[in-house]
């Protein structure tokens, strides 16, 4: 099979993979209640994707879900109201913190303060009726969210939210190129090595119409089938087109 076509089928295999994963997949949280909130307040949402720094999905989307079982709401507006010393002891009282704990509660109040002094405290109003390089930019101007995680924040805002940008916002829509997204690429041949840059330019290469368009099935494969060690090829749904997969059934490293 030529390049090319093989990589039409890795795009197409991706793509409609992609329409099968639930919406839900994209906030894993062992409590049911959390992935509610996240759905229900825009600002939950916004604040946990701007802490996706480093730190396992479950535990990300599932803080909002602690902070307000502490405090009783999840309203940006009260939490405007609270000193940078106070953010910090709601953080410092998680059963789970994130990765970066000192920087954490300074993007906290930074999301915090662009959702109310910005958006009048309706944190949905920073995507709606807005092109999606705005969106972007409003994310990168929070402290600690760089190119991934605004990337990763325009693909869930479609995802969960209805929220459709326009095709030419598309094209310039990229993966988050995480732990999964950047493995998962380089094993199916299309980045050279597992690395972020290159996986954003292979995401580019598969569907430059909408490059991020990938990323939903790139991090289901990752999480579920592609592992670093002891992948579970065989019921990963591209194993047959994989050039990683052995002809006995085992991964070909290199």
């Amino acid at each position: 099979m030529s390049n090319e076509k093989n990589l039409s089928l890795i795009t197409s295999r991706l793509l409609e993979l992609r329409d099968h994963v639930d919406s839900s997949y994209l906030f894993p949280t062992p409590e049911p209640k959390a992935r509610m909130l996240i759905k229900a307040n825009p600002f939950a949402f916004c604040a946990a994707v701007c802490l996706d720094r480093g730190t396992k999905a479950d535990i990300i989307w599932t803080i909002p879900y602690w902070i307000q079982q502490r405090v009783g709401h999840f309203d940006p507006q009260r939490f405007y109201k609270l000193s940078l010393e106070e953010i910090r002891e709601l953080f410092d009282a998680l059963p789970k913190k994130p990765r970066y704990i000192n920087a954490a509660p300074i993007t906290f109040q930074d999301i915090t303060r662009i959702v109310v002094e910005q958006f009048s405290g309706d944190a949905e109003a920073i995507w709606k009726d807005r092109k999606a390089s705005e969106v972007k930019e409003t994310f990168l101007s929070v402290y600690g969210v760089g190119n991934g995680i605004a990337n990763l924040a325009l693909i869930l805002i479609e995802s969960a939210y209805g929220v459709t940008f326009s095709d030419l916002d598309h094209t310039q829509m990229d993966i988050k190129p995480d732990v999964h997204t950047t493995l998962v690429l380089y094993r199916l041949g299309v980045a050279p090595r597992v690395d972020q840059k290159d996986a954003i330019s292979a995401a580019r290469v598969l569907n430059p119409s909408y490059p991020a368009q990938v990323d939903t099935a790139l991090w289901f494969i990752g999480r579920e089938f592609c592992r670093p060690s002891n992948p579970v090829c065989f019921q990963c749904p591209m194993h047959d087109i994989c050039p990683k997969v052995g002809i006995v059934g085992s991964r070909l490293w290199n």
